[in-house]
């Protein structure tokens, strides 16, 4: 029998969860995973998880079927089904945001993925507390819908401790050990060191001061994302479907009978990764600190879209740190600089519903299998000639990262 290989994966998000789930249950790898805090208690507890399948590239689709089969799988394995599956509207009112939703269309039956096409009545039987125009239409997605990413992050770390991984809560890593281009391990707060025959990178917005301590510069920051939540609404259900609508930059979803609504606006409020505390429900952005002026910007096409939002009260306020790339999209795979190093971060606000796809990529990688999506299109290499370079300590740099989420149009 080929002996294990042994994988050290740093940080217990979702991600790290995820790839120590398929790592472990390959019969191929073992793995230690360590995390300095609660595990899935960072930023993968701040985020809004929408499960969405529309995405830009096929690969992304990809990623995100794989998640929605593996969280089945674990519903079904630990009998806890907790995925609020109520559906998502993709809402278009011009020509360009049409032409899209086909796109889209072509890719769920690709997938195999059931979606229906809406008219403006369809829109507004479902969400009748949206006001659309009478040329809306919509791409129905049945089967997508929400879940809470705490949970799911535990049910990861579960089915990997099952079948034998290490995963150990409150422990931090303190140091990698580096010898002739590889990581022969990692030193432990404790002093103890752990071998390591591959490392993973997997410490959310952390990622980019760690990876920089050994000359890594990661091409991502730390940008603020954010959303609010009404008070209980009468017109509000949580059987209603999500609803995205790119030309508002909005989306809004149901949280009970309260609703749950998001804006990309143009602060782009982002962080030096440097100053990021250990606690990071602790840390607040330095500009638009409670999300005023983002409210302020869009807050009259808001009304216009949800008139229930005139005498909604706003219950809550949740603003949270999410690791953008410029492009978007995460960095996933092997880093050159070391050969048995890879990383795994800068989802750019998709990372609930990548996590499943970033898992099972990830476990490929490490093994020297087959991969099933293109991986170059999330590789860590691919900002080698960007301009202004890739350097996560450069104000600039940071800047170019938070345009890519003011521009963002998916879920």
């Amino acid at each position: 029998m080929a002996e294990k290989q042994q994988v050290v994966i740093i940080g217990g998000g979702i991600l790290g969860l995820a790839i120590a789930h398929y790592l472990q249950n390959s019969g191929e790898a073992q793995v230690w995973l360590f995390e300095r805090g609660e595990l899935g208690a960072g930023t993968t507890s701040q985020a809004a998880a929408l499960l969405t399948r529309a995405r830009s590239s096929d690969s992304a689709a990809l990623m995100v079927h794989e998640t929605h089969s593996t969280l089945r799988m674990l519903e079904q394995r630990f009998n806890l089904p907790f995925a609020q599956r109520s559906g998502c509207l993709h809402i278009a009112s011009q020509a360009h945001e049409r032409e899209q939703l086909l796109r889209y269309s072509q890719q769920a039956q690709q997938l195999d993925v059931g979606t229906q096409w809406l008219d403006s009545s369809d829109i507004q039987r479902l969400l009748p507390w949206l006001a659309i125009t009478a040329d809306s239409s919509a791409l129905y997605y049945p089967d997508d819908g929400h879940a809470d990413p705490y949970t799911l992050a535990q049910l990861y770390a579960r089915s990997a401790r099952a079948a034998g991984a290490q995963i150990i809560a409150h422990c931090a890593v303190s140091r990698l050990e580096s010898q002739g281009g590889v990581f022969t391990g990692v030193h432990l707060a404790s002093g103890e060191f752990i071998r390591a025959d591959s490392v993973v990178l997997a410490a959310g917005p952390w990622s980019a001061a760690l990876a920089y301590d050994y000359d890594i510069a990661l091409a991502m920051a730390p940008v603020r994302s954010h959303y609010w939540i009404t008070n209980n609404q009468p017109q509000v259900d949580a059987r209603q479907p999500m609803a995205i609508i790119p030309s508002a930059k909005a989306y809004f979803r149901s949280e009970q009978s309260a609703l749950l609504f998001g804006v990309r606006d143009s602060q782009c409020c982002v962080a030096d990764p440097r100053a990021l505390p250990h606690d990071i429900h602790s840390f607040h952005f330095a500009e638009d600190a409670n999300g005023w002026l983002a409210l302020e910007e869009h807050w009259h096409n808001l009304l216009a879209l949800c008139p229930l939002l005139e005498q909604a009260q706003l219950a809550h306020y949740l603003s949270g740190v999410s690791s953008y790339t410029p492009d978007g999209k995460p960095l996933l795979g092997r880093l050159e600089q070391h050969s048995n190093a890879f990383v795994a971060t800068g989802c750019s606000g998709a990372g609930i519903a990548f996590s499943g796809g970033i898992g099972r990529l990830l476990s490929e990688q490490i093994l020297g299998k087959p991969t099933f999506v293109a991986a170059e299109e999330f590789s860590p290499a691919r900002f080698a000639t960007l301009q202004p370079p890739a350097d996560p300590m450069s104000a600039e740099f940071r800047q170019h990262c938070a345009r890519a989420r003011s521009g963002k149009s998916t879920g």
